[in-house]
């Protein structure tokens, strides 16, 4: 196996005194961002005319500027002057950095809509003439990377990344050639990595959806569909069943309990008492993971039990690996062994979501009440054929989640070496020029 040779070192580095980035370069430089950068904060939000001259124009705000992207498409409009239009106006290329939200995020406008300007959510960045916006922006992406927006915006209310803020930000200065050859390096290097990216989360949302339609349609049909007799469910939106297996409200054939909080003063941070549950993560990432510890709580449940969230979000499904306390976002459902297999039921429970999805209710977040838990209606074939199914999902969905997990885990460690490759370039650490210099350019249309 052959591996690819790591970019040389430069032969000297001196300190940045940058606390977010370390050792530079001895030939860069350090500058705040004011001297080589000109900064325009965007205009009011201006709802009405002022004068005769004013006109409706397009404008974006934070919302609209994402780490690399900016999306224009559904630009809303705010009256304007001519002079505000060129005050504050955007054209390709610019950087635009927000000021609101996630202070600091930042992304090079491609092509916008005529006369679009920018909102005071937002700093419009364009180089006075010895820097580059796409170096500014990977070196951007480096100190959110590191935290360091966070540390320096005003957080008493809304975190605010200030004008003065960002004109004092200090940020290192190669020569225009190597900022060029950086930003060509990483330019090239991300699109590669995004077509690896998108191609693999892709392939994330397929196997999500395979998981999802075998569970569905295994507890729906059952292991041999294409052979077995069938008639309407009951549920309109589930349609016909095998003949001769039952849909039954899920209070015959399980034990409910809803979860109870208990007094604060009865709970602790501190390995006293049970682990006490508010809600559980989804069924296939972890076990259920204790918020905090009960010494006496109102209501428990057994190992073993399929624990359901109740409330915003509903459905969420998990086992309790232990004796926990539970708390109000959940149910913990007990089937009866002797009618209901256990594997099967949480299998049911996941694939028949859309009746608690109808069931829930709330103004402001969703919940489910208890005795609609309870009137949820599963599909009871004989339990010899529950106990095969069982086994076949098992078997199956092992293979899936095993299969998500090894893709996901590739989307992780590309999503780090991108992170890294940005790291050790735009502090120096790696030299890249002779490497850019390789990169053909792209072939004429």
């Amino acid at each position: 196996m052959t591996h690819r040779p790591l970019l040389p070192t430069y032969p000297e580095y001196k300190p940045s005194g940058l606390p977010w980035m370390g050792d530079i370069p001895a030939h860069w430089e350090v500058a705040a961002v004011k001297w080589n950068y000109a900064t325009q904060l965007g205009k009011m939000l201006q709802n009405e005319p002022k004068n005769p001259a004013d006109v409706e124009t397009p404008y974006l705000k934070a919302q609209h500027v994402q780490w690399f992207s900016v999306r224009t498409t559904d630009a809303p409009t705010m009256w304007a002057s001519p002079r505000d239009i060129e005050h504050f106006g955007i054209r390709k290329g610019d950087l635009l950095v927000c000021e609101g939200g996630e202070g600091g995020r930042s992304a090079i406008v491609g092509d916008v809509p005529p006369g679009c300007i920018i909102q005071n959510a937002l700093h419009r960045v364009r180089p006075r003439g010895n820097c580059r916006n796409d170096y500014l922006l990977y070196v951007m992406s480096e100190i959110g990377r590191a935290g360091w927006f966070k540390a320096i915006n005003n957080a008493v209310t809304i975190p605010h990344f200030t004008v003065q803020k960002f004109r004092s930000l200090k940020v290192p200065i190669p020569p225009i050639e190597e900022q060029a050859a950086i930003a060509r390096y990483l330019t090239h290097k991300d699109a590669l990595i995004q077509r690896f990216l998108q191609g693999k989360r892709r392939m994330l949302d397929l196997l999500k959806q395979l998981r999802k339609s075998t569970i569905y349609y295994t507890v729906k049909d059952g292991l041999n569909p294409d052979n077995t007799p069938t008639k309407p469910s009951g549920i309109p939106w589930l349609g016909d069943i095998p003949a001769h297996w039952k849909a039954i409200p899920l209070k015959y054939v399980a034990t409910t309990i809803m979860g109870q909080s208990p007094p604060s003063s009865d709970c602790s941070d501190k390995p006293i008492g049970l682990p006490f549950l508010q809600g559980c993560a989804e069924f296939g990432a972890h076990h259920p993971t204790p918020v905090q510890y009960c010494r006496k709580p109102p209501k428990t449940t057994p190992p073993g039990a399929i624990l359901l969230s109740v409330r915003a979000p509903v459905g969420r499904l998990n086992m309790a690996d232990q004796e926990y306390g539970i708390g109000r976002g959940l149910c913990a459902i007990i089937p009866k062994n002797d009618i209901l297999d256990t594997t099967l039921a949480r299998y049911q429970l996941e694939a028949l979501q859309h009746g608690l999805k109808l069931a829930s209710t709330g103004s402001i977040y969703d919940a489910v009440r208890l005795r609609d838990v309870r009137r949820q209606r599963l599909l009871l074939p004989p339990l010899e054929e529950q106990a095969a199914i069982a086994e076949y999902l098992d078997d199956r969905i092992a293979k899936i989640d095993a299969a998500i997990a090894g893709t996901s885990r590739l989307i992780d460690l590309m999503e780090q070496y991108r992170k890294s490759l940005i790291h050790e370039l735009v502090t120096g650490a790696r030299d890249v020029r002779k490497a850019a210099a390789a990169i053909p350019d792209d072939p004429a249309p």
